[in-house]
């Protein structure tokens, strides 16, 4: 059941004695097309309502989230990464210096391993950041490293249309139970210090969620691939740390009743975000 609403997630789990914590907001980013700053098109100053479910006790005990949307690009924002080494007392002790792995897909990923940054089951835009940990910093992200598009929230269909071949086509999907879902997936990184540190993210700034009441509504949203955008990284220095599990979290999406409708295009697959591309730079010249 819907308990509260609050602006932050807090992540915290435990894998191969090493513990993670870390807080996720969301914001509206711009489109790519009209924003080429990558700073600026990243940027937000509100962070979305996220309502918080929660169900069972003890052993039985689930909690969930739903992040209430614009229809517009979506910024993820991760920081106050913390990560530490339970055998070496404290993150200060450890001969390691860590970072989260983190990307983001529209379907449940599936991995051959451990150690495995890419999906077997999806084909996803990109590949996966690698985030340094303990360092008090922010970093907004709206795409996967590596990646040609940018994350879109947008209303899903009404239940029960059913998209024509043309719309499946450019990325349009009926609405299911599984319409607007998200997942995100964390994974355990690290390196020996006194090694250069990758730059291979976005900096923003940081910002707590607060416990407020529940209100606003929202409709059904969908996930997928929008306009074309581009963000500076570099080859990581970082490995996979043996021994870890990694952590996914699904969350789903829900679009602000109030929100302006756009026209930005929102793909559920690659082919689509590419056809739709193509064409918006095509054009009918004079007679």
């Amino acid at each position: 059941m819907l308990t509260n609403t609050v602006t932050s997630i807090p992540v915290s789990y435990e894998t191969n004695n090493h513990n993670i914590n870390l807080s996720l907001t969301f914001g509206e980013g711009k489109d790519g097309d009209v924003f080429k700053n990558e700073e600026e098109r990243k940027s937000f100053s509100k962070n979305y309502d996220v309502e918080v479910f929660e169900s069972g006790e003890g052993e039985d005990y689930a909690k969930g989230y739903r992040v209430i949307c614009n229809d517009n690009p979506l910024v993820i924002k991760i920081g106050d990464i913390s990560i530490k080494d339970g055998s070496s007392g404290s993150s200060s002790s450890s001969k390691y210096e860590y970072a989260i792995g983190f990307a983001v897909d529209g379907d449940e990923p599936e991995y051959r391993s451990g150690f495995s940054t890419i999906p077997k089951n999806i084909e996803r835009d990109g590949t996966m950041w690698t985030i340094p940990a303990n360092n008090y910093i922010s970093y907004n992200l709206d795409q996967n490293p590596d990646a040609k598009y940018q994350w879109m929230a947008k209303r899903s269909l009404e239940q029960g249309y059913k998209p024509t071949a043309e719309e499946l086509e450019l990325g349009m999907e009926e609405t299911t139970e599984n319409t607007g879902l998200i997942y995100l997936t964390f994974m355990v990184f690290r390196k020996l210090k006194f090694v250069e540190e990758p730059v291979s993210r976005s900096i923003g700034s940081g910002s707590r969620g607060t416990t407020r009441s529940c209100g606003g509504g929202s409709t059904g949203a969908r996930f997928g691939y929008g306009n074309e955008a581009t963000s500076a990284s570099v080859k990581t220095t970082f490995e996979y740390a043996e021994g870890t599990e990694k952590f996914i979290l699904p969350i789903r999406l829900r679009i602000a009743k109030d929100s302006v409708k756009t026209d930005i295009n929102c793909s559920k697959h690659l082919k689509g975000a590419s056809l739709n591309t193509l064409r918006r730079q095509t054009m009918k010249v004079p007679f």
